[in-house]
């Protein structure tokens, strides 16, 4: 049986990362890192909630851990999907 590169992408490593990243935006105002866009906190289901993103996508070969995560909006994180951070811009 096949072992999907996104296994584990719920353990707890992954999420005291993002949690400490989501808290550390919170307390210094740090909107999305593409668009710039403060973070809807209170609607994380909106396009500018906040989601924690992995520079090189998982299915590009990252890594789980040992990987800095980028604040990025949905919006943004949905624009850039399976590429590589530097390739994003903010939609026109």
């Amino acid at each position: 049986m096949a072992t999907s590169p996104y296994r584990g992408h719920g353990c707890r490593a992954y999420e005291r990362q993002r949690d400490a990243l989501k808290r550390r935006c919170q307390s210094t105002g740090q909107g999305c890192t593409n668009c710039g866009q403060p973070f809807d906190y209170n609607n994380p289901n909106s396009p500018q909630g906040f989601t924690a993103d992995h520079p090189t996508p998982l299915a590009a070969g990252g890594t789980l851990l040992g990987q800095q995560l980028v604040p990025l909006c949905r919006a943004c994180n949905a624009r850039k999907g399976s590429t590589v951070a530097p390739t994003i811009r903010p939609a026109s």
